[in-house]
């Protein structure tokens, strides 16, 4: 028997080899604006919402003097740009993942999506992936606050009905990993583009290659308090998370 209650994955760069494509379509954008977006500003943001990416673009061309769209003109211009380069090049699974993915669907697990990507562009990698890997599909559409906040992970875990501090969470960035460990899952954190530093329940990996099921069950650190059922229980979908 697992000692954990589900897995729970994170999707750009952990699950998919999509980082390259985001880093194409933010230079591409910014060098519309005459800013030239580096290698420090990808790492900045890294695993954060479209919302909050364009908003840290707009500091940058403000800072250079340049005229900055709105918030949300930028965020629809980086999704178009975005959703071209995703369909003229379908992201391929990171090494390790389609091993992952199956034997956490073999167990019988209950597994969920957990993206800071808007749902079309979730839309786009599931199907180049496929959708059945998963019970549930959280894209940054569905929830109010995004990562490094954990209402993400606490929306997927209720959704799932399992306790989310019962469940492992897969990461590859210092704000996901941060999310998830807020909303007090188990995190396995691929390093591999960012620094992401050790903490309580979390694991540091360069590679999923070589992660199955059985390794994780290795890996896992269970909660050191018992788990905690009605009102104090994760929030639901599209709800804040409960307060004492």
């Amino acid at each position: 028997m697992l000692p954990f209650e589900s897995v729970l994955f994170d999707m750009d760069g952990t699950l998919v080899d999509t980082e390259p494509l985001w880093q194409q379509a933010e230079e591409r954008l910014m060098a519309g604006f005459g800013v030239t977006w580096t290698e420090a500003d990808q790492a900045h943001c890294l695993g954060g919402s479209t919302d909050r990416v364009a908003r840290y673009m707009i500091s940058l061309i403000e800072r250079a003097g340049g005229r900055a769209p709105t918030p949300e003109q930028l965020a629809d211009m980086f999704l178009d740009t975005m959703l071209q380069r995703l369909t003229a090049q379908p992201p391929q699974l990171q090494p390790g993942a389609g091993r992952l993915l199956r034997e956490a669907r073999d167990s019988g697990l209950p597994t969920a999506l957990v993206t800071s990507s808007s749902r079309p562009l979730m839309d786009a990698v599931l199907a180049a992936i496929g959708s059945q890997w998963f019970d549930l599909a959280i894209s940054a559409d569905d929830v109010t606050r995004h990562k490094p906040d954990p209402l993400p992970y606490l929306t997927a875990a209720a959704g799932l009905g399992v306790d989310v501090r019962r469940s492992v969470a897969l990461e590859d960035s210092p704000t996901g990993a941060g999310s998830a460990n807020a909303a007090g899952a188990f995190v396995v954190a691929v390093e591999h583009m960012a620094v992401i530093e050790p903490a309580d329940r979390r694991v540091i990996v360069t590679t999923l290659s070589g992660i199955g099921i059985d390794r994780l069950a290795e890996l896992y650190e269970p909660p050191l308090t018992p788990s905690v059922t009605g009102s104090s229980g994760p929030a639901a979908p599209g709800q804040d998370p409960p307060t004492a």
